[in-house]
């Protein structure tokens, strides 16, 4: 089925977006937390240089991230620092002609990487064979400040939404408690809660925006 044109929204510099990863056929993508944990590192490894993770939840068959792409010149600055055979040709061919164009396919091509090194490995432990994720992978543009909130608090709630856990707090695979701790590389905590305007709005947003969608449904 065709991936909606608002799923494959196009990267802009400093633009922030919420990214969906989705198994095949709705295969466990994690069985334990260090794959977890495996996960979010090869995310780092992968994309640090682009952009900043802001948020994030990992379900059993999909996952939630928010993110905001870095500007035009930290990309370039520490793109240019990676080993040339740690180089796609597509990151070669942007920092050559950096352009609009050449940005998109350097980010796909660095998302996409993550993606098959993530199988690779997913496919060594679990003996199979195949692909892992669903391709594409959908991101939507995040348009404005309000959406933001949103998006981030809805990333942390997605279990609650799914009926995983009957309070979202409970569910431990997703950066909210990191936030509100400061104990993860994985996020920029900092930005997070400067948005937010302080740790105690961090924590009441959460509770307003999940009370008002997700605590009175039968």
């Amino acid at each position: 089925m065709p991936i909606p044109e608002e799923f494959k929204a196009p990267f802009h510099f400093h633009q922030h977006y919420h990214i969906t990863f989705r198994s095949i056929d709705g295969i466990p993508l994690f069985k334990t937390i260090n794959e977890r944990s495996f996960f979010l590192e090869k995310w780092k490894r992968f994309t640090e240089m682009i952009f900043e993770t802001w948020a994030y939840c990992l379900l059993s068959n999909h996952t939630h991230i928010i993110i905001q792409i870095k500007s035009q010149e930290q990309i370039i600055e520490a793109l240019s620092q990676l080993m040339d055979d740690s180089k796609s040709i597509a990151v070669k061919k942007f920092l050559e002609q950096p352009s609009e164009d050449l940005f998109q396919r350097a980010v796909e091509r660095q998302i996409n990487s993550f993606m098959v090194s993530y199988a690779n490995t997913y496919n060594n432990y679990s003996e199979r064979k195949g692909g892992v994720f669903q391709q594409p992978f959908r991101r939507s543009l995040i348009a404005d400040d309000a959406h933001l909130q949103q998006a981030v608090i809805c990333t942390h709630a997605n279990a609650q939404k799914h009926r995983l856990v009957k309070n979202f707090i409970d569910y431990p695979h997703h950066s909210y408690h990191s936030i509100l701790n400061g104990n993860t590389t994985f996020v920029n905590v900092q930005a997070v809660l400067a948005f937010f305007g302080s740790r105690e709005n961090f924590i009441q947003r959460h509770k307003d925006q999940i009370d008002y969608f997700y605590n009175d449904e039968d």
